[in-house]
């Protein structure tokens, strides 16, 4: 889920900003609010018990003086009456609940002594001597000062992760660059141009990327050209061997056959090399029928008539045409070296992949060694080694990759199967 740095950033800033927040509401809720109602309510004590003992101190008709005052109070937040509010006793606030519960518990002033309206209005109970009286003494917040903080909080939340994201963004934006340059630096001709200047530390990765592709792309055209050459002095001395054999006279036989075998292995080797060092990223992807393309792999091959070829006949196949003939060649070269007859070679899609297996009634190795075998210049055991460059599957692999796909191995029912898996566009 949180699988990039801009996800990662955005969560770990949403987990500050929210723990800030309830730190924040605890110490409010504790330091600002708590007080101020332990506060109200000694006040709203205080005054219960002023009243009262003045009641108490009266004879009968100064009371009646006195709650005469009372009504004619001209307050808007001062009211007498005889009758006990109707809008009391319902839902309270935590504020309200605390409230009463401060009574309650530290003044022992309970519910027949104090009642909160819905208009959050403190009525107490005044009793003289022929009548009992309700008289607002206070007004507590209408709303419950906690849902305001956290509507507050719920707003500074919502802004700062608006700025953070923003924020995170712009920095994501030139690692988003970064992240696509480095995943185009496969292809040997690309050359990464520095076009970020800011942040300080991304400009000099980005930087280091510049210095480190060019000097890929100079390491590239001296590799090419080496090979080049390396491609011309050998071939030429082995053609002029090749000619030599061919017109020596009455020499043994079997002595130019055994040196003709060796000029073309030598030529093998040198081609299996070459096609290492070069690698396969610089052809292009194209369509080409897949049946004929293979039927060519089995044609070039040492045994043709033993090879049993099915696929489709009108695919296409979108491929790197040479490539893949290449590690095809190969793996049937492995097959009719190293594994028995009956020999096939199959063609099949699954979902988005193209499949091409190679498979043999050989024993085989396990995958494990197998895959070991990929690493070049690998030998096999003496059951399935023998002579060779030990780059065959080494090439395989890298002609996988070049199409991002991926080289399988499988061993089961008297069989080993090699199978070539290659990702094909929608």
């Amino acid at each position: 889920m949180l699988d990039s740095l801009l996800k990662q950033n955005i969560a770990v800033l949403a987990a500050a900003i929210v723990g800030a927040l309830l730190v924040s509401l605890l110490l409010i809720a504790g330091y600002v609010i708590r007080p101020q109602i332990e506060r109200s309510a000694a006040d709203t004590a205080q005054t219960m018990r002023n009243l009262q003992l003045s009641l108490t101190q009266m004879d009968p008709f100064q009371q009646i003086l006195f709650t005469e005052a009372l009504r004619a109070d001209e307050e808007p937040d001062t009211v007498l009456t005889e009758a006990e509010p109707d809008e009391a006793g319902g839902p309270h606030s935590w504020f309200t609940i605390y409230f009463l519960r401060i009574l309650s518990e530290q003044y022992g002033i309970t519910g027949p002594d104090v009642l909160v309206d819905r208009q959050a209005r403190v009525w107490v109970r005044l009793v003289t001597a022929d009548q009992t009286f309700w008289l607002t003494v206070r007004t507590l917040p209408a709303t419950d000062p906690l849902v305001g903080v956290l509507l507050a909080s719920a707003v500074a939340l919502f802004a700062s992760l608006a700025g953070g994201i923003t924020l995170q963004r712009k920095i994501a934006r030139p690692l988003k660059h970064l992240e696509d340059a480095v995943g185009v630096m496969s292809g040997p001709s690309y050359t990464y141009e520095n076009a970020i200047h800011s942040p300080r530390e991304i400009a000099a990765v980005s930087g280091a990327l510049k210095d480190m592709s060019h000097r890929l792309q100079t390491a590239e055209a001296d590799r090419a050209l080496m090979l080049a050459g390396v491609s011309h002095d050998l071939r030429t001395p082995l053609t002029k061997l090749r000619l030599s054999l061919a017109m020596m006279k009455n020499a043994d036989p079997d002595l130019v056959a055994g040196a003709e075998r060796n000029v073309i292995r030598i030529e093998t080797m040198l081609r299996q090399f070459l096609d290492f060092a070069r690698g396969f990223e610089v052809e292009e992807l194209r369509a080409v029928p897949l049946r004929q393309l293979l039927a060519q792999a089995v044609e070039a091959s040492d045994q043709p008539e033993a090879i049993a070829l099915d696929a489709p006949t009108n695919d296409l196949a979108w491929v790197r045409e040479a490539a893949l003939l290449r590690a095809v060649e190969n793996l049937l070269t492995n097959a009719l070296r190293y594994g028995k007859s009956p020999i096939s070679l199959s063609a099949r899609t699954d979902g988005e992949y193209l499949l091409i297996e190679v498979r043999d009634s050989g024993p085989g190795i396990s995958p494990g060694e197998a895959r070991n075998l990929m690493r070049p210049f690998a030998r096999g055991d003496v059951a399935r080694g023998g002579e060779g460059t030990g780059l065959g599957l080494a090439i395989v692999d890298h002609v996988a990759k070049a199409h991002g796909g991926a080289l399988e191995f499988e061993r089961a029912d008297g069989t080993f199967t090699v199978r070539l898996r290659v990702p094909q566009p929608e």
